[in-house]
């Protein structure tokens, strides 16, 4: 998966940019968790939808009522935001040597500047 927890998205596709196609600008956000089974991710500030509770459902809330929470999104509407060139862009991956006789590691490279992703 080209997208781990942390990253930056852009959305490309949903209610949030079309709310935004007149400024030139798209909505993006720190990613809170990857669903690797449903290949969806929750972004931060993105995509929030209202929960509604029944009184003594929840010892959290015994009183119900609605909760905002983080919606989940499909992978295939956003795209990673490349930190060096500040892009929405494609991810790649390349084997890189650790040094002495670790061996490789996959990182992740942004395809528009050619630099790497993973800063580790």
């Amino acid at each position: 998966m080209h997208i781990k927890k942390g990253d930056t998205v852009q959305l490309m596709k949903g209610k949030e940019a079309a709310q935004m196609r007149g400024t030139g600008k798209k909505p993006r956000g720190k990613v809170i968790e990857v669903l690797h089974g449903k290949e969806r991710v929750r972004v931060e500030g993105l995509r929030t939808v209202t929960k509604h509770l029944k009184r003594g459902r929840s010892q959290k809330f015994p009183e119900g009522g609605r909760i905002e929470q983080v919606g989940t999104i499909t992978l295939a509407n956003v795209q990673l935001v490349c930190p060096s060139c500040d892009k929405p862009t494609r991810v790649g991956m390349r084997s890189v040597e650790i040094g002495g006789e670790k061996g490789t590691r996959n990182v992740r490279y942004c395809k528009k500047c050619n630099e790497q992703v993973d800063r580790k």
